[in-house]
Order: C-alpha cells, then structure tokens, then sequence
C-alpha cells in the first residue's frame, strides 16, 4: 500500500523512506538547538558520492534509544524517534553537521505491536514531522487498558529543545496499520476501516467496509462473488479514495483497473489477484498485475485521475514473487520509486527491471540518491550503483558499504541504536 507500515518501517516524504524529495524551498535554517557538532563516525567505504570523511553519528543515550531515520528535505533534516522511560519524541539533527536543530517533548509511548515512527509529509507549501503511536494503555489489573491512536503534527521548521506539537490527532482506537502519502495525508486502519486525517488541519474521513460510497463505478462480477466484496481504502486521489476490492481496484465515479487492464495482464491467475502496491502522492498509483508466467508480475504505474497507465514492466521478485505486491515496500525520492526489484520514473511513467537477465545477476536495490541507486548483486551480494537514468549498473569498489538509506542528501548506515549499534551518517561529497 501506500508507504505502509508494518510492524517496523522505516518510510516517508511521505514513511514509510521518502528521502531527498523535494528542494530547500529557498527557506533559511533554523538555528541549531546545540552548535557542538555530532559525535565522528567512522571513515567507512562508502561510494564516491558521499563524504566519509564528515560522517557523524547517533548513538543511544543513557537509557534511550533512537531509530527509524526519517529524511525532511525541505528543512534538510534527518530525524529520528526517540524511547525512553519518559515516552517518545522525535530528534531533528541536521543532515549535514549532525547538530540537533529541535527536539519535541516527551508524549506516552503506548503498548503496542505496531511500533511508533516517524512520518514526513508536506501540504500547501509547508513540510510536516508527523509522530505516530498506538496500542493500549497501563493495566491496572481492574479497568481495561484504554486503545489509542496519535498522530502528532510539527513542523519541520520548528526550533528549540522542548517543542511540542502543533496538533495532537487522537482517536480511541488501536490502529492495525498506518502509512502515509507525500501530499500530507496519513492512513489509519482499525479492522475493517480506514481513516484518513489530513495532517495540516486534522480533519479525517473514515470509510468503513461496507461504506456504499466506495462501491465501484461499475458492476464487476466474478465466477464467485463480486469486486465489491472486498473493499479497503489504500490510497486518496485527487477525484477520491483509491479503493482495493477483489480482482480490482478503482476510484469511485471515475474508473476501475477492468477498464485500464495493460497488454499482457490478467487481473487474476490462480490465486494471484491484481494489487496496488502504492500511491507515493495522489498522483499515479503502481499496481501489480498477474499474467500467464507464474514467476513474474507485470508493474504499471497509472494515473491517479483516469486509471490510464503511464508506463509498464514485466518483472519477478524471486522469492517474494508467491506473496505477490503485498510484501513490497515503495521507496521514493525525487521523481524515482523503488519496489522490489522494479523502478519507475514518476515523471515519464518509464519502468524498468533488474530482476536476472542472460547477461546481468538480479540486483536488489535498497536506497536512492538523486538519480542514483544502491543495492547488491547476484547471491554474493556484490555492492552496485544503478543510473535510474539509463538503467545502467556499475560494481562498486569491494567492501563498499550499501546505504541502508539517504535522508536530505545524507547516507545512513543502520537504523536503530539498540544492542550497542550506532546510526551512522555522511553528507554528500
């Protein structure tokens, strides 16, 4: 889905990780919270493009612990969540030096599967840091733990070592999942709804299952049941909810993916089902489409306001080809989206697969820098660079170290500081 987080993920310009998406708006800096720089990393290998030379680095503090880096492109930060006894907060360090620009306060970290994270998102000219929690309360032995779900809203514009948020949106649920997209909205799903809050005001939709205005613009039958029968909001589009239903997914008064099905795609083979993977802002959204090979998918990117599609690719994933679109996770920056082992140029709607060729090991790419990717190749994992330009890979040096991800124009390396690690940063070259 879009940017959805399950169980842990790291992800955002909207979560799930939207790194480097965006530019500085002309907007000056915020003064630091601390001028003293961040404590060095080590000079690792890292490819040419960033600067190990200036790498700085986060590690835990006492008894909190800090994960999930979160990039924030127009302020140029990388933020981090925060645990601690105290609760949760975010860590807003600037991506270049490393010096804590803003620090929220503390708010209570409830009991939950769904771990707390941290999303960025923008709407009408202004970028947001959206801390998410849910789960239950204390148990006192007596009362039932109260269920709840936050999202609390600052803008990454914000100063000082104790801000608070802007916006606190709350409701009496333990939420199941939640994801966000680019265009300041953030998806809350509590059993059999979904609930839509608009990060800039607060203001939500909730569409339950059964809701008779999700229903599709036609009918769709099947030789069993209905494309209605199962109807989830996944997305939000400009003329509406993105819906998944079984075999099919639409806009309610607009289109549905039967009428816009690509060359060569099925919407159900077996017991594989067509599925959107994600929408990364409104716009387009990628769907996986089943076709008569039962090792590949075919990937179409289509427009968000027709359902025309924009642009394909067929591709397997290898091992994650049986569970299908469902077990990706998008990964976008600027116009260039990553799933699996798919990328496509958001802006020319071009795809292109790096599953393995006659000629080229299968490349499993991880991170995105401007136009550039890193991943590993073939089952010795080999360091690579990929020009989402061109599609054109290049080993890297052996021992280079792949980034787990890049956040403002800064590589990361490692995510969590728990069991003694330590989040490692470099700027840009």
């Amino acid at each position: 889905m879009s940017y959805k987080v399950t169980g842990v993920l790291a992800a955002a310009c909207a979560v799930v990780v939207l790194a480097g998406c965006g530019s500085d708006g002309g907007r000056a800096a915020a003064p630091p919270v601390s001028s003293s720089s961040a404590p060095s990393a080590p000079r690792e290998p890292l490819p040419a493009e960033f600067d190990a030379a200036r790498g700085w680095s986060i590690s835990a503090d006492q008894d909190v612990e800090f994960a999930h880096p979160t990039g924030a492109p127009e302020a140029r930060l990388l933020l981090v969540r925060a645990s601690g006894p105290d609760g949760v907060h975010v860590v807003a360090h600037d991506a270049v030096t490393g010096a804590v620009r803003w620090r929220s306060v503390p708010v209570p970290e409830p009991e939950g599967d769904l771990d707390s994270t941290v999303f960025v998102t923008s709407d009408g000219g202004r970028e947001y840091a959206v801390l998410a929690t849910t789960g239950t309360g204390e148990d006192n032995g007596v009362d039932k733990p109260a269920r709840s779900t936050h999202l609390y809203v600052y803008g990454t514009d914000s100063s000082g070592a104790a801000v608070t948020p802007e916006r606190d949106v709350s409701l009496p649920v333990r939420s199941g999942d939640y994801w966000a997209q680019s265009d300041g909205r953030v998806f809350l799903e509590n059993g059999d709804t979904v609930t839509v809050v608009r990060v800039a005001d607060g203001s939500m939709t909730s569409y339950p299952e059964d809701d008779a205005g999700l229903r599709p613009p036609k009918e769709c039958p099947h030789a069993i049941g209905s494309c209605a029968d199962r109807m989830a909001v996944v997305a939000a589009t400009a003329s509406g909810p993105l819906v998944q239903g079984f075999q099919s997914f639409w806009v309610p008064g607009a289109w549905i993916s039967d009428d816009v099905k690509p060359a060569g795609a099925s919407s159900n083979e077996g017991f594989r089902n067509v599925e959107v993977v994600g929408s990364p802002d409104g716009q387009s959204v990628l769907a996986g489409w089943p076709t008569e090979d039962p090792t590949e998918w075919l990937w179409a990117l289509h427009d968000a306001a027709t359902g025309q599609v924009r642009g394909s690719v067929k591709c397997d994933l290898d091992g994650a080809t049986a569970h299908g679109p469902s077990g990706l996770e998008p990964v976008v920056s600027g116009h260039y989206l990553l799933a699996g082992r798919v990328a496509f140029d958001l802006s020319t709607g071009q795809g292109r697969c790096f599953a393995e060729t006659s000629d080229r090991r299968a490349i499993e790419l991880t991170a995105i820098g401007g136009d550039t990717a890193y991943g590993t190749a073939g089952s010795d994992d080999t360091p690579v660079s990929v020009s989402l330009s061109t599609g054109k890979a290049t080993p890297l040096p052996d021992g280079t170290k792949v980034p787990d991800g890049v956040a403002a124009g800064s590589a990361y390396l490692g995510t969590a500081t728990n069991g003694g690690e330590r989040i490692l940063v470099y700027p840009p070259a």
